[in-house]
């Protein structure tokens, strides 16, 4: 609030008239009404008393500022209103000099703040009256919107939530294109009246969401050629409405755009890790894309013995036939004190970004993990958490097919590893991930409130031995070659519960098609 700091600049101008000497120009200047200039130039028409401004007056100040109101031994006090050359005007109530209590500050630019005061900034209940025609009504503190609040936008359009720092707080990954995008028309090819769509422009830019009368138009995921990316409403070719920009220096920020241009910022963050443009790998065939995870030796928490060799178990698998035979440019493996939340999450921003329609991405995570959270190797026992809501939002932000995020750790959630034996099995298993709907799957090792159990005769973690094992086969319950997500939770379920006396119990969670491949069973 540069504007209030401003004004409030006043307060340490004020004169004390004992303090300062100067001239009663008319009545008398101790007790009662007078004039009085201060040397500073500042002039006082009003009621004094015992020497000093008491009462009701007004002072002229030299800078062209004016106040008008009561006053309490030489300081604003009670109602008044202050009148500032900047055109700037405060009504309200003051105490000691400060805005205080209720009041209305309207500002140059047309806005206006009427509401609670506290220390000179907005503070309590209040409603800003944008000069754009929008509203804000809700909770300040310290001159900024904080807490439950409501922004009525210029258009009509209402926006309800949190607000942080002055920051509204929506759930920015859901303000585009939700579904599966394989399946939709190509409007390059086709005409597109209405519905959903995708399209190319000349200079690279892909769209995919809603069309109008032929053109993009309404909520859509929006991929420059710079390596950019916005989400949300869309018209006239460029970002319209409420929509959030990804820049690739990390930038993330989050409006309501008029014709290309922020015209009102909500949300603004810059990511503290690694953001260089990606290009997605546009192939016609079915790539998979994965990111293994594997913390042991934490130096916060109780070192891990086996979740390491897990994580080096399912990197194996997937460069193996059996597991797909992933080459290295499609796969990143994170051990130790290779997985901070800055390798993990730039990894997982590399790799899953470059996926196109038709790609899978797995994300496998094998260590610690707390409510909401996983761990990872630089957890200091406060920060550098990797939230499962920021796991999600890569995954939003990836436009394959089918996304796998398979995790073993307390409180978490996780699923996917695959496998093939040979050529003709590896033809299977991509076949399968052509001809299922896709979706997103997320298998967790245990409920919100169970730990998940590492194992001394397994030498594993309990869900982890049985995830690989159901990918080797043992759930394949229909004999088809083929192993599920919806066999391998089924088959890991009933495993892990029998094992650990039913001590932990894995869920799985998301939207994704039952028959969405995972691994091939070797033939004999």
């Amino acid at each position: 609030m540069k504007l209030l700091l401003t004004t409030l600049a006043v307060v340490a101008t004020l004169p004390l008239l004992l303090a300062q000497p100067g001239r009663c120009t008319k009545g008398t200047c101790l007790n009662g009404y007078g004039e009085y200039v201060f040397s500073n130039g500042d002039e006082y028409k009003g009621d004094f008393q015992s020497g000093k401004m008491h009462g009701q007056g007004i002072l002229y100040y030299k800078n062209g500022d004016k106040y008008l109101g009561n006053w309490l031994h030489a300081r604003r006090e009670g109602r008044g209103r202050l009148i500032m050359i900047n055109g700037d005007v405060y009504f309200g109530m003051f105490v000691q000099d400060r805005f205080q209590g209720d009041g209305e500050l309207t500002f140059a630019n047309g806005d206006r703040y009427e509401g609670q005061f506290k220390n000179g900034l907005f503070d309590g209940q209040g409603t800003m009256h944008y000069a754009d025609g929008s509203q804000y009504v809700g909770r300040w503190s310290a001159g900024q919107r904080v807490g439950a609040g409501q922004m009525q936008l210029a258009n009509g359009e209402t926006l309800n939530g949190e607000w942080e720092a002055d920051q509204y707080r929506a759930e920015w990954a859901r303000v585009s294109y939700q579904g599966d995008t394989t399946s939709l028309r190509n409007c390059n090819a086709n005409f597109c009246a209405t519905g959903i769509g995708k399209y190319t422009y000349h200079d690279g830019t892909r769209f995919i969401g809603d069309f109008l009368d032929g053109k993009p138009e309404g909520t859509g995921m929006v991929y420059y050629k710079s390596g950019q990316r916005y989400e949300g409403q869309w018209r006239k070719d460029q970002p319209n409405g409420k929509g959030v920009m990804h820049y690739t220096d990390g930038k993330i920020l989050g409006a309501i755009w008029e014709n290309g241009t922020p015209a009102k910022r909500l949300f603004e963050e810059v990511s503290t890790e690694r953001t260089n443009a990606v290009m997605i790998d546009y192939d016609p065939k079915v790539k998979i894309w994965a990111v293994v995870i594997g913390a042991a030796r934490y130096s916060y928490m109780p070192v891990l013995r086996y979740t390491d060799d897990d994580a080096y178990q399912i990197y194996a698998f997937l460069k193996s036939p059996e597991g797909g035979a992933l080459p290295d440019n499609q796969m990143r493996l994170l051990i130790d004190e290779d997985a901070t939340r800055s390798n993990i999450l730039y990894a997982m921003r590399s790799v899953f970004t470059r996926a196109d329609e038709n790609d899978v991405v797995l994300f496998y995570f094998s260590g610690h993990g707390i409510e909401g959270a996983f761990l990872p190797i630089d957890y200091d026992g406060n920060t550098n958490l990797i939230y499962h809501h920021e796991v999600r939002d890569m995954l939003m932000a990836s436009r394959a097919k089918h996304k796998i995020v398979l995790a073993d750790a307390c409180h978490s959630g996780g699923l996917l590893a695959l496998k093939t034996p040979n050529s003709l099995d590896l033809q299977k298993l991509y076949k399968a991930f052509e001809t299922t709907k896709g979706g997103t799957a997320l298998m967790m090792s245990s409920k919100g409130e169970e730990y998940s159990l590492e194992d001394g005769g397994l030498r594993s973690g309990v869900f982890s031995h049985f995830v690989i094992r159901g990918l080797k086969g043992e759930a394949d319950q229909n004999g088809n070659g083929i192993v599920s997500i919806q066999e391998l939770y089924n088959y890991v379920y009933r495993q892990v519960r029998r094992y650990t006396a039913n001590v932990q119990t894995p869920t799985i969670s998301g939207s994704y098609d039952p028959e969405m491949p995972i691994s091939v069973v070797r033939r004999p």
